[in-house]
């Protein structure tokens, strides 16, 4: 017996909305022996779409305008066959929508237009906290409910900053070497350097969903918190004590500087020589957004000056990095807070994945038998 038939449209260029409740099978091996690894049960957790959406006969469209198909996600791509469109128009994807039950996002900003002429809308799902993309008020005027999840795959990446931060801080490293050289017994309980964090600023770059969270962090440090973004956020600076200032002042002023801009063509290269110019010359710049947006030549360059006084990087350039990247001797020279390196790492493991999709996924569901949607906007 066929159950209620749901049209559930999904608008996401990346892939995160479904990557995470495909089928066991789709999973690389790697990914279900480390998912096995953290979970002996992982199979029976880790569910594909159709079993969390039981007993419903499931039309689902996914919308997909990236530049082009992401060549790891093949067999992604693949699981979805017959639902899967590579589109630029909005025409179209607003056409899908009229008499769709149930539309998701992630990352895409959707016209007013499209939401006045849907029909059946019981619900807008987001993948993530950063739900700019989302027309409110034409949703609000249609009575349409709205939720926007949050992406753990992001939180995970706001915890890796904070333990750069933390590292450099309290000089980890450093200290550890103290002690395997037994350096300590003149100077017990004292070493140089270590940094109160309610004496530093905190800069910034993007006002996303890994901004956020390391934003109210450091509201919790008492640190100050300044930010940049192409739109400013009076609520959020209200909610964090943040102030928004512009590009150069970010570098100018800040004892740390942390990345987290999206990569476009109007981003690529965006931080460069003149940039690591403005820095205080003992500043930590972090980047865990996407290594395109650093020229990394000046970053070197700029450490090798001492215009700034350390980096902590989990993506660059060229990914994986080179053995013989010029990063990578810097990091081995100085042994220390002054240079962090880690493989692109901070999303954390395929866990984040599962997690997210199926959040988003088990809210539609909630939907459908009239139970309390979570993380309502």
């Amino acid at each position: 017996m066929t159950g209620e038939r749901v049209k559930v449209v999904v608008w996401d260029s990346i892939g995160n909305t479904v990557l995470g409740v495909r089928p066991w099978q789709s999973w690389d091996a790697g990914v279900r022996e480390a998912l096995l690894r953290e979970n002996p049960d992982a199979e029976a957790v880790a569910r594909p779409l159709r079993e969390l959406l039981p007993g419903y006969d499931l039309d689902l469209i996914w919308f997909n305008s990236a530049d082009a198909p992401y060549p790891p996600f093949g067999q992604l791509y693949a699981d979805y066959d017959g639902s899967l469109r590579f589109t630029r128009d909005i025409d179209e994807i607003a056409r899908d929508i009229e008499d769709a039950d149930y539309l998701i996002l992630h990352k895409e900003r959707l016209p007013a237009e499209a939401i006045a002429r849907a029909r059946n809308l019981r619900l807008i799902q987001h993948l993530g906290q950063d739900y700019r993309g989302v027309p409110m008020a034409a949703a609000r005027a249609r009575g349409i409910p709205v939720a926007a999840t949050p992406l753990i795959n992001y939180i995970t990446v706001a915890e890796q900053v904070w333990a750069y931060i933390l590292n450099w801080a309290k000089r980890l490293p450093s200290l550890r070497r103290h002690m395997t050289e037994r350096d300590y017994a003149e100077s017990w309980t004292r070493f140089p350097g270590a940094l109160y964090l309610g004496d530093l600023t905190l800069g910034l770059l993007g006002m996303g969903e890994i901004a956020r969270p390391i934003a109210r962090v450091a509201q919790a440090f008492g640190m100050r918190v300044l930010y940049w973004d192409i739109e400013r956020f009076p609520d959020l600076e209200a909610t964090y004590g943040m102030v928004f200032v512009e590009w150069d002042e970010i570098f100018k002023m800040s004892d740390v500087v942390s990345v987290q801009l999206a990569l476009n063509p109007q981003t690529e290269g965006i931080i460069g020589a003149r940039e690591f110019d403005l820095m205080r010359p003992n500043a930590l710049f972090i980047n865990t957004a996407r290594g395109g947006l650093v020229d990394q030549g000046a970053l070197l360059a700029a450490m090798a000056a001492g215009k700034i006084g350390a980096v902590a990087l989990d993506v660059f350039a060229e990914e994986p990095l080179p053995y013989d990247d010029p990063l990578l001797a810097l990091h081995d020279e100085l042994g220390d807070e002054r240079v962090t390196l880690t493989p692109h790492n901070a999303w954390q493991s395929a866990w984040t994945w599962v997690r997210d999709s199926q959040e988003l996924w088990l809210n539609v569901l909630r939907s459908l038998r009239d139970e309390p949607v979570a993380h309502l906007v």
